[in-house]
């Protein structure tokens, strides 16, 4: 079996962590299933995409692409093949109109797979748009199947709505797949509400081999956040809720680590609520390091405004930590009483309270206990098995 992933979202200079969850998932079908020939379609990503609103970084930018013009190439890792094809790109967005640049680049790369493997069984699409709707397009074109998991948070975008319904272009994405994939029950709903058949719930996966549980080597008990510093993930209420809290700065600390738009700004707000003695800022995370910030916490805490699924918890009960999350659409299928508790959304007083009962009864939750629930659900080869059994259906 042959298939041809067009991730809308992929890892690349410009942006490292950007889908990072969708080349490791691809990573691991190929891993594990050996006898599955997986392409992945590049195109540059936000390498060679040109702002429309930032005209100042053309020059840059057109002179990185033109250095690579003519490298159209298949760039092969252990267990899969990267069709690499760098073309200036912009904005998708009406009255841009830079969709069809990328279905050109995706059909090129789609025939470039034919010539050089034969034959494409199967498309897995990664993102309603813009690779759903590509996909759509070369299913039509070489009467080829695909599969679209669906990853919006929130869903949809607000461009990708036009007067309270979906563009056609999603839309299409959605009716022509052969099957749908959502990453958590509550984006599935959210997809149905539009008159859209609900998709399958199938999770994102973490590899289970990065992360391990260990024992924090410190007198003081750690609460770790990781993830953009951005209004999504809410960090401002996690300023205030341990503000209210005001737990002592020689027995907490709370490590929140990332970068993003609102870093200053969040920074400025610790130092206003007098809290700056306990919170310290690690700034950008390098992800070999992130296992070792795991094993050296105790809790994750991260209280977002709205979450697909949100991998970074499941890689928090890959480490056998209890977590405190919000209800935003992912954490629910994740959070249980086992391995921590959900508050509301902005709900200052309820976060700082959940947080102060996780730290008192720290000691009753089983790192083991947490460890075996997140293998059964959310590990390579249980993520990878239902994908493969999809895979049959959508040929058969």
């Amino acid at each position: 079996m042959n298939i041809f992933f067009i991730p809308s979202w992929y890892p690349n200079q410009t942006n490292p962590l950007s889908g990072v969850f969708i080349k490791e998932q691809i990573e691991a079908i190929a891993e594990i299933e050996e006898n599955l020939l997986v392409l992945v379609s590049l195109w540059g990503h936000d390498d060679s995409l040109l702002p429309i609103k930032k005209l100042w970084h053309w020059p840059k930018k057109l002179h990185w692409i033109y250095k690579r013009k003519h490298c159209k190439k298949i760039i092969s890792h252990k267990n899969f093949y990267e069709i690499y094809n760098v073309k200036g790109h912009w904005s998708t967005r009406k009255p841009f109109r830079g969709l069809n640049r990328l279905i050109q680049i995706n059909r090129e790369n789609f025939k470039l797979a034919n010539e050089r493997f034969q034959r494409v069984d199967l498309i897995h699409a990664h993102v309603s748009f813009p690779a759903g709707f590509i996909a759509s397009i070369l299913c039509e074109e070489y009467d080829v199947p695909y599969i679209l998991t669906e990853h919006m948070s929130p869903f949809p975008f607000s461009e990708l709505i036009d007067n309270g319904k979906l563009v056609p272009e999603v839309k299409e994405a959605f009716e022509k797949a052969k099957f749908c994939i959502a990453v958590s029950p509550t984006l599935a709903s959210n997809i149905s509400s539009f008159g859209l058949p609900k998709p399958i719930v199938i999770p994102n996966m973490v590899d289970e081999r990065m992360f391990y549980c260990g024992s924090p080597n410190n007198h003081k008990m750690i609460f770790l956040t990781l993830g953009g510093i951005s209004k999504q993930k809410g960090i401002n209420h996690l300023l205030e809720a341990i503000a209210l809290w005001d737990p002592s700065p020689y027995d907490f600390e709370f490590r929140i680590g990332g970068e993003g738009p609102m870093l200053e700004s969040y920074k400025k707000q610790s130092k206003d609520l007098g809290i700056d003695d306990r919170v310290v800022w690690l700034g950008p995370v390098n992800r070999s390091k992130v296992p070792n910030l795991f094993r050296d916490s105790h809790v994750y805490v991260m209280p977002s405004l709205h979450e697909t699924f949100g991998v970074v918890y499941a890689e928090a009960i890959a480490s056998g930590k209890p977590i405190i999350a919000t209800r935003c659409g992912g954490p629910e299928s994740i959070v249980n009483e086992d391995n921590g508790k959900l508050v509301e959304i902005g709900n200052i007083q309820e976060l700082s309270l959940a947080m102060k009962e996780v730290a008192n009864k720290w000691k009753e939750y089983q790192p083991w206990l947490i460890r075996n629930d997140f293998e059964q659900r959310f590990s390579r080869k249980v993520v990878v098995r239902q994908l493969m059994s999809l895979y049959q259906q959508a040929l058969t």
